[in-house]
């Protein structure tokens, strides 16, 4: 890929583009586009709650460790959204979504490999939790991720730069 990936902020200004994005990511989700005509208002207010809860979420989230919160820009344009919370020893990625009109081109894998850049050189590891019927599952495989813990609702997965693979990495909540 010659183009040029940028990561910055997200400004107020970058709602309308974020709940679009959201609405996405959550029409594919939950399938709405399979929904029966003329439940396009009813399928409309679900989205508006799923933007409402993911952006009070990550509220939260933002307020209880140290987060990064940005657009990904490929060639000037913002084309998705992408979000980490860290500490020491984990690199979470909270969220990583890329415009359907942008996807398939190697800018999901450009940022994650990044990100994977960055936790080798900390020596930390890189976690996320993913829904174990969401396609992107074997993106993250192939990426080198691992499932480390299996819920009904989602996946915990880990990726370790060489540096830590073989030592134990996982630690429960409230035992690290």
């Amino acid at each position: 890929m010659n183009a040029f990936i940028k990561l910055r902020p997200v400004d107020p200004d970058d709602e309308p583009f974020l709940c679009d994005l959201r609405a996405q990511v959550d029409s594919e989700r939950l399938g709405l586009r399979y929904w029966s005509p003329g439940s396009e208002q009813m399928a409309q207010e679900i989205l508006a709650l799923q933007f409402k809860a993911h952006s009070a979420h990550y509220r939260k989230v933002k307020s209880n460790w140290d987060t990064k919160d940005c657009i990904i820009e490929f060639d000037g344009q913002r084309v998705g959204r992408f979000i980490v919370t860290q500490d020491a020893k984990v690199v979470h990625l909270a969220d990583i979504a890329v415009h359907r009109d942008h996807r398939g081109k190697g800018i999901g894998q450009a940022v994650i490999d990044a990100t994977k850049a960055e936790c080798v050189q900390s020596k930390r590891t890189l976690r996320l939790h993913v829904d174990p019927l969401n396609p992107a599952l074997q993106f993250y495989l192939q990426l080198g991720f691992r499932v480390i813990e299996q819920k009904p609702t989602h996946l915990l997965m880990e990726w370790a730069p060489p540096s830590l693979q073989g030592k134990k990495l996982y630690f429960p909540p409230g035992k690290a």
